[in-house]
């Protein structure tokens, strides 16, 4: 153990003897560990926020296809549904999208009951995009050309900000009549359940009963939205490879790029009797210090970039892209396996990359080293 921390402030001493050699590398460590570092960060952030905005949903809803696209579904059938031994309760939906010229973006305009005749609740993405305040005044278009007008009130919490950022909410019937529906229609029915543990069961018995209709199970978005950013983020980290294998040729000529000083150093040190293996240890040490310092400091500088700067790199890449961008505040969300990812995406490639310099530096001869 002694000789092991003398090994170790010596490995340190003589980093600080080259300080612009320990500080550059340092530098561009730190730096490409924060890129991969932040894509961790940010994939696993959406990851739990997805998770439970969508846990909030109903355990399954029914659509009604025709010609293999989604139609209009009779709200006649919600009382057959309901029936099912299990359902806990069955709820018209209304719902679909709405094309805005003057800002070219595509908005999702709901039907929410409670909400007093032609008012809205609007998410602050279309209210910063169309420069719209509480109590101003929103007009949308139907497919017909009617101009359809609602005053804004209540706006939704910041918390649902990654799915109402482009969200109109209008009173049911004021829906219907801008979706084209009507009273008799909806767009799909929710389902709620008592047992979780039933849902494939229930989900069974409605495709029976009613083969035309599509179910949709709340575990099958939550699995496509875990995928998608897994996805993107697999294919941006894939992406900067020839980013990390620079970064590793640079270390690796960092490290075999011996000056006249340190070979006349490891010749003395061999001369007064270090064996090759102390040597050894003795780079092995540099460069784990060296990976340590960077990775730790590139950790700090990811987690400030995504979660205090809101990741500016990384966003449309990894949340998606559009007209209306969603300006959404990820909440702190990192684990344990996030950091040893990291650190095993850092430590290991670089120290591997060290190893070998160091032992050909290790099993030259002193005698050599001193000519």
């Amino acid at each position: 153990m002694q000789k092991t921390l003398h090994l170790f402030r010596y490995a340190f001493q003589s980093l600080l003897e080259r300080p612009f050699k320990f500080f550059s590398l340092v530098f561009i460590y730190a730096w490409v560990v924060a890129f991969y570092g932040s894509i961790i960060f940010f994939t696993s952030a959406l990851q739990k926020q997805t998770q439970d905005v969508l846990s909030e949903l109903p355990e399954i809803w029914v659509q009604k296809l025709q010609g293999g696209r989604l139609v209009a579904i009779e709200k006649q059938w919600q009382d057959s549904i309901a029936q099912i031994r299990g359902v806990k309760k069955v709820q018209a939906r209304y719902w679909g999208y709405a094309f805005d010229e003057a800002t070219g973006a595509v908005f999702t305009l709901m039907g929410k009951d409670s909400l007093p005749s032609q008012t809205a609740c609007v998410g602050d993405g279309i209210l910063a995009l169309k420069g719209l305040e509480n109590q101003d005044f929103i007009s949308l278009t139907t497919a017909e050309g009617n101009k359809m007008t609602w005053k804004i009130e209540t706006p939704f919490s910041p918390q649902t900000a990654i799915l109402t950022q482009d969200l109109v909410a209008v009173p049911i019937a004021e829906a219907q009549v801008f979706l084209g529906l009507t009273p008799q229609q909806a767009t799909d029915l929710a389902i709620s359940i008592y047992n979780p543990a039933e849902i494939d069961n229930i989900s069974r018995k409605i495709r029976t009963q009613f083969p035309a209709f599509r179910i949709t199970q709340r575990e099958e978005l939550e699995a496509t939205y875990q995928a998608l950013f897994s996805w993107r983020g697999g294919i941006l980290l894939y992406g900067s490879l020839l980013g990390i294998f620079a970064f590793l040729i640079l270390a690796w000529e960092r490290a075999a790029g011996l000056n006249a000083a340190e070979r006349r150093e490891i010749g003395i040190l061999k001369a007064v009797g270090w064996h090759i293996s102390d040597v050894l240890r003795l780079k092995f040490y540099e460069g784990a210090l060296v990976a340590i310092l960077a990775t730790s400091i590139g950790i700090l500088l990811a987690f400030a970039h995504v979660f205090a700067l809101k990741a500016p790199l990384l966003k449309p890449l990894l949340a998606g892209w559009s007209v209306l961008y969603p300006s959404f505040h990820l909440y702190p969300v990192v684990s344990l396996g996030d950091i040893l990812a990291i650190f095993a995406l850092s430590l290991f490639p670089y120290l591997t990359a060290t190893l070998i310099p160091a032992w050909k530096a290790a099993i030259t001869e002193a005698a050599e080293v001193m000519r």
